[in-house]
């Protein structure tokens, strides 16, 4: 008996042994696991933005027996052809309450759309979180440089808009990230935003300056046959100049725009090698311009002394003092990192990169300049508007429509080098001196320029209505060669998908309808090299890979994967 005894004790005292480790083990998992958890949640706290407190004192929503206008309070927001007018006035809190509650559709839409392109880019799960939390820690506290009223308004704006919150970021949080997307793009490794603008103060028979008149695109990297709401928004703040905005759902900011004293701004993304500083969005910079500035020179000076997030090119004009500038904005607040040019000059006009001494040697500056449309845009604005003589608008729609390279070389549809390469988020002519604006309501800048009495607008709402005359939409628009280009980019979505479920052989006959079509689509020739590749034809998919590294500047991410891929095949 004391021998089963002392037989059956030692793996009662082994299995003891073992359970106590187990034990021990779960307990520090599970402490770990915790300790992680409150780690996280108070990194989370930590890089919060907290929205200031407030009270709102609800309105009532009216809707118009057409369904076409809602007003909520003082503001409203109307349909009027393919564009959305929104007035907006009051109080910072008004305001921000107004916009939430008249856009929030729009916006949710908006946002479906940027968070699905993104998903797709950047769609790798510890890729997507990690630049979520590099990105909260870069933002922490960042909205104190708002200035009370800007806060007071964004954070009226979330309150009305709770569709807003995602991703474990309040509605507030993630709203004033869109007021920075400056900022944001300027970080990725592809070129998502891109602008364009010029001005032209032509003199009439040597004696004084014609009317200024101005020109603006605006280009997003979404999916073909996806653009966002194109609206015009006029803002009427309590104490401030009047101004009127060409922008999208969710932006308080500016990117285009012109106010009651005829100063026209257009803020242009820029990249350069300064990390991001401690100071305002270059939107809501802009946006302070308008409500400020009455003339040109207190314009630039508002800009020259801003504390800056990062770094933009903005176009200033002066409709009464017929003239314009660009001031080139770095980060940095130092005297040759904010320079003017174009002074005295009867045209001006800004891509995406800096221009003067300061910046020749930025290393993020040059690779816009050389490796996106940048460089070779801003060229054939130079030919364009050196070869215009007594600009009218609808010249400049003509500009903005041009389809062409350098030299008046053919390019095809859709080229992401052209002024019209169908991706025109915003398209824009201003007659800043007889206040007359006209806003192009897509696709791209095809469609017709809707026409608008600024001075009725900003100044007397009621005044009688002025006879205004739309710019007719680009012929191409009703063209056979449009309606192929679109067929083609269908017929790429479908070889696409079917190369998605195994069918090489299907895709590409597909691909090959959408090539006799529009031979020169970038994603097209993308695609194409991934079918033969698929189909082991290593030549012919070198082929197409090296087309799609030409047709499609400024995707550093997707061109240094395709290099990797031509490099594998032998090319």
């Amino acid at each position: 008996m004391a021998k089963l005894a002392l037989g059956g004790g030692a793996p009662r005292n082994s299995d003891s042994a073992m359970f106590a480790l187990l034990r021990a083990s779960l307990a520090l998992l599970g402490t770990t696991f915790v300790l992680v958890a409150l780690l996280y949640s108070g990194y989370l706290n930590y890089t919060d933005l907290d929205a200031p407190d407030l009270e709102i004192r609800a309105e009532s929503f009216v809707v118009s027996e057409s369904g076409r206008q809602l007003e909520y309070g003082r503001s409203y927001l109307t349909r009027d052809g393919k564009l959305w007018l929104l007035h907006l006035e009051g109080s910072p809190e008004q305001i921000g309450d107004a916009r939430g509650q008249l856009t929030a559709r729009l916006f949710e839409e908006l946002d479906a759309h940027v968070q699905g392109r993104i998903d797709a880019r950047y769609g790798a799960w510890l890729e997507g979180w990690t630049a979520t939390m590099l990105t909260r820690w870069d933002y922490r506290d960042a909205d104190r440089n708002l200035g009370d009223a800007y806060r007071r308004e964004l954070g009226a704006m979330a309150l009305a808009m709770p569709e807003a919150q995602g991703g474990r970021m309040s509605a507030y949080h993630r709203l004033f990230l869109y007021q920075s997307f400056d900022s944001l793009v300027s970080r990725l490794d592809d070129v998502l935003v891109e602008g364009a603008a010029f001005a032209v103060a032509r003199k009439r028979n040597g004696a004084e300056p014609g009317n200024l008149l101005a020109g603006r695109s605006l280009w997003f990297d979404l999916d073909h046959g996806t653009e966002a709401d194109r609206i015009v928004t006029v803002v009427r703040p309590d104490g401030r100049y009047p101004f009127v905005s060409i922008g999208w759902a969710g932006l308080i900011g500016v990117v285009t725009g012109i106010n009651a004293r005829g100063i026209f701004v257009a803020l242009d993304p820029a990249r350069t090698d300064e990390p991001l500083e401690d100071g305002m969005p270059g939107p809501l910079l802009v946006r302070r311009v308008l409500e400020e500035a009455d003339t040109l020179e207190h314009a630039v000076e508002i800009l020259r002394t801003a504390s800056l997030r990062t770094s933009g090119i903005v176009m200033v004009a002066d409709g009464v003092q017929r003239k314009a500038v660009v001031v080139e904005l770095g980060a940095r607040e130092r005297d040759d990192h904010r320079v003017v040019r174009g002074e005295g000059e009867p045209v001006v006009w800004a891509t995406d990169h800096m221009l003067r001494e300061a910046f020749e040697g930025d290393l993020q500056n040059d690779w816009v300049r050389r490796y996106t449309p940048s460089g070779y845009r801003y060229e054939r604005l130079g030919e364009l508007l050196a070869a215009a003589g007594d600009v009218d608008p609808g010249e400049l729609a003509a500009i903005l429509r041009d389809r062409r390279g350098t030299g008046g070389a053919e390019l095809g549809l859709g080229n992401p080098n052209a002024l019209e390469n169908f991706a025109v988020a915003q398209a824009v002519v201003v007659d800043a001196t007889a206040m007359v604006l006209w806003v192009g309501e897509g696709p791209s800048a095809l469609g017709r320029f809707q026409a608008f009495d600024l001075s009725r607008l900003l100044g007397r709402p009621d005044a009688p209505a002025v006879a205004l005359d739309d710019l007719p939409p680009d012929p191409l628009f009703f063209s056979e060669e449009y309606r192929d280009w679109l067929e083609a980019i269908e017929a790429i979505a479908h070889a696409r998908e079917l190369l998605g479920r195994g069918y090489p052989d299907r895709a590409l006959a597909s691909a090959q309808v959408a090539h006799a079509l529009a031979p020169d689509v970038g994603e097209l020739h993308r695609l194409l090299g991934d079918i033969e590749r698929e189909l082991g034809h290593a030549e012919q998919a070198i082929a197409h890979y090296r087309r799609y590294l030409e047709l499609v500047p400024g995707r550093r991410r997707e061109q240094v994967r395709v290099e990797g891929i031509i490099a594998e095949l032998g090319g």
